[in-house]
């Protein structure tokens, strides 16, 4: 008899594990708070090219994009530069994405997930507000506010913040650039939608408060369209699946320390539990996806904390070392994996001598 999967939140990363356990031949059931898949947006809605342009058993429509990106201007204290890169990266209407994903999945919404407990003789029961229902496998696709990431007592090394975003209508500067502000302890960007829209957002510990001197400062002026609020969860959960419980995106926190992205790492780490639960090995599923992303994710970490440390003085000579460096991080950086930029550089030190020795000396921090 097939296995009965239910799936907690409907997010991009659930319905996508749904849609590959439906091609394996599963009939998984996704629950959802919601009344609406897609809503309420909780995303800047920028990924990388890589999220549509990777072969996948289950193939991502890409009628959700709604604008391409072939760089970065990155400003710090009055001072910019641009990295180059055609169509590194694309702009979604991540409501649309979300539904498109969802297409033809059995989905309860209005569900709220209360909880679990085991069924003799195995599996459990998954209790709604509305539902009690019958499961093999329960998959946490709950977000970073996981339910399901509290009841596998994952929760102790994870931190939180909180992210704000406006949609706003106002000309981007180049309506193919994002805009990155850096700004410590955190960074503020601003993504073009289209040639009269933009996504202004950050995270940090205030980001109202913080949001509003930014656009004060930048000169940032027009009406929000909308508002975008959410929490960000970064850190390592031991184990991700025990006793036929997973979790999977950002309920396992596989997402860029660095930059809060985790829509590719989660679509990796989906496809792998798929398979996992296709071969009856779905406790190999921590080690396998750990191998493939764990330690791109310690090193953002390192990163993250590092950056949060630097003083003034210290993050001005990254810019410009960065600046000056301009043509080797459009050679080798990479959007999806940070660490490949800082591990080249460690290697072959000395063939780049500008950088200087407070390089050095903060990459083998990170590293180390």
């Amino acid at each position: 008899m097939a296995k009965r999967i239910v799936i907690i939140g409907a997010g991009p990363i659930g319905c996508y594990t749904a849609q590959l356990l439906k091609t394996y031949g599963f009939d998984p059931l996704v629950v959802e708070e919601h009344g609406e898949v897609g809503k309420p947006v909780h995303c800047t809605g920028l990924v990388g090219s890589r999220v549509f342009e990777e072969k996948r058993r289950f193939d991502i429509p890409r009628s959700s994009v709604t604008n391409t990106i072939n760089g970065a201007r990155i400003c710090y204290d009055g001072h910019d530069f641009v990295l180059e890169r055609r169509g590194v990266a694309y702009v979604i209407a991540r409501d649309r994405f979300d539904k498109e994903l969802s297409a033809g999945l059995s989905i309860l919404l209005n569900n709220r997930f209360l909880g679990l407990e085991k069924s003799p003789p195995g599996g459990y029961i998954v209790e709604t507000d509305k539902e009690a229902l019958r499961a093999d496998i329960v998959i946490g696709a709950d977000g970073a506010n996981s339910a399901v990431r509290k009841i596998l007592n994952q929760d102790a090394n994870i931190r939180y913040y909180k992210g704000l975003q406006l949609r706003m209508k106002t000309k981007p500067g180049r309506s193919d650039t994002v805009t990155v502000h850096l700004k410590r302890p955190s960074f503020f960007w601003i993504v073009p939608e289209s040639a009269d829209t933009v996504r202004v957002g950050t995270i940090s510990e205030n980001p109202f408060s913080d949001l509003q001197v930014f656009l004060k400062e930048a000169g940032i002026e027009g009406s929000p369209l909308e508002r975008f609020g959410g929490v960000v969860a970064i850190g390592i959960c031991p184990t991700t699946a025990k006793d036929g419980i997973a979790l999977v995106g950002d309920a396992a926190c596989q997402m860029k320390p660095l930059t809060y992205g985790g829509v590719y790492f989660g679509l990796k780490a989906a496809t792998i539990l798929a398979e996992c639960i296709k071969d009856d090995v779905l406790q190999e599923y921590d080690t396998r996806w750990k191998k493939e992303l764990l330690s791109e994710i310690r090193i953002g970490l390192k990163a993250k904390d590092i950056y949060a440390t630097l003083d003034e003085g210290e993050l001005k000579k990254i810019f410009n070392v960065a600046k000056e460096q301009k043509t080797l991080i459009e050679k080798l950086g990479d959007f999806e994996h940070h660490s490949n930029l800082i591990v080249e550089v460690m290697k072959n030190p000395m063939l780049y001598p500008q950088i200087g020795d407070l390089m050095r000396i903060l990459f083998k921090r990170i590293l180390f």
